[in-house]
């Protein structure tokens, strides 16, 4: 309550949207440090790895990705990290290169090279002058939202006191530079919007592969329609046989400001959250009218609207029931249920299987009027393992992801 009292916010009690100002960085400020890295690191590979064989893109290739880690591979740069994380964690945050040279670390170097190693470490490693350079380069500049501003350690996770000792005040930080979010700001300073624009289409691509892996749905892509053929309907329908899924994407990201619950926050809620739930709307309006393009898309059964964002977005379905936008109505089509869940959220529920179907239903049949379906309290339990994300793991020689936690 106090916090409330005290907020610093641009909207104030009584205005639009000040409920969410106060949440949002409350949010922001616990539940990244939550997500797991295995999913992280997993995504990673299979996203931009794996992607690019099957997604055609112009700037962002295996060479312009080495480019924004120093020179190496984003597999190599994977499992540095990895090391380097685990050798933080065991030794109380600090990097010290002569370890490398110690003959325990032998078995190591076997899988991973020294010249990676060092070369990572090098990139991840910021000086003092260095790390105040950069929070004055990024910092959105608001100092009563200093709290919520920007953290030179996500991009350089270790800070140098001397000689060869580095210090990573978080160590978790270390693998997240080779996340898709790690990667995401970097690319998009070096090779501007196009970077944002593929890195998108790689991720609406990933999560199609992950609606491939529920059995008994056939998953079919974005429709052209229209006129003159430009107009464009969601990314994804899965039509299961009690069931049809509409799936819009979402790559882009909260700004600091807007994680600060400063007044940026509802322009991005908008052109995220809000402008993929009326790309869902559009596709349901041309279903309900039997456009001829989505003559193949059932309309026989029930049907619920999925907004999915590349990392979580904590106050986006908030931001939905605050605008009202809990489902959709065109035509015969009514009450179609709304959900806004991240990539997280899908690959647990694709794990689910030919169960999935019915889980969704569910949840459809116990939402309290004008509320929205939520997939965050998906049990995962053995068994349900995410195929795609296991294969991206096992790909590399890390330890089980169980014995991570």
């Amino acid at each position: 309550m106090r916090r409330f009292f005290n907020c610093e916010a641009t909207p104030h009690p009584g205005d639009p949207g000040f409920l969410l100002s106060v949440i949002t960085p409350l949010l922001y400020e616990q539940f990244p440090w939550q997500e797991s890295i295995f999913e992280e690191l997993a995504r990673s590979h299979a996203l931009l790895v794996e992607g690019l064989d099957h997604v055609q893109t112009s700037v962002i290739s295996t060479s312009s990705l080495a480019e924004l880690l120093g020179g190496m591979d984003l597999r190599a740069a994977i499992g540095a990290t990895f090391v380097l994380q685990v050798g933080a964690y065991q030794n109380g945050g600090t990097y010290n290169r002569a370890w490398l040279s110690q003959s325990n670390f032998e078995e190591v170097l076997a899988l991973f090279p020294k010249e990676t190693l060092e070369v990572t470490a090098r990139r991840l490693t910021a000086t003092r002058d260095d790390f105040k350079k950069d929070y004055e380069q990024n910092s959105h500049g608001n100092k009563k939202l200093a709290r919520y501003d920007y953290n030179p350690l996500v991009r350089t996770p270790f800070i140098n006191f001397g000689r060869d000792l580095s210090f990573a005040p978080a160590p978790r930080l270390i693998m997240r530079t080779v996340t898709p979010g790690g990667l995401y700001y970097p690319g998009i300073s070096k090779y501007g919007n196009a970077f944002a624009d593929e890195m998108g289409r790689l991720f609406e691509h990933y999560i199609g592969r992950n609606l491939d892996l529920i059995d008994g749905a056939e998953v079919r892509p974005e429709i052209v329609y229209g006129p003159r053929g430009v107009k464009k309907s969601v990314d994804w329908f899965v039509v299961m046989p009690g069931l049809v899924l509409l799936v819009e994407c979402k790559l882009k990201r909260l700004g600091l400001a807007a994680r600060a619950g400063d007044s940026p926050l509802a322009t991005d809620l908008t052109s995220s959250i809000e402008r993929a739930y009326r790309q869902l709307e559009h596709s349901i309006q041309q279903m309900a009218a039997k456009t001829p393009e989505f003559s193949h898309i059932p309309t026989d059964r029930p049907i619920i609207a999925l907004i999915v964002s590349a990392e979580p977005i904590y106050t986006g379905a908030a931001y939905l029931v605050e605008q009202q936008l809990t489902s959709i109505s065109s035509g015969n089509l009514s009450d179609v249920p709304v959900a806004a869940v991240s990539a997280r959220e899908v690959e647990m529920l694709v794990a689910y299987g030919d169960e999935a179907e019915q889980l969704l239903l569910q949840r459809a049949h116990d939402r309290a009027p004008g509320d929205l379906i939520s997939l965050r309290d998906l049990p995962s339990s053995p068994g349900r393992e995410n195929l795609i994300l296991e294969k991206s793991w096992d790909s590399y020689r890390f330890p089980s992801p169980a014995s991570l936690d």
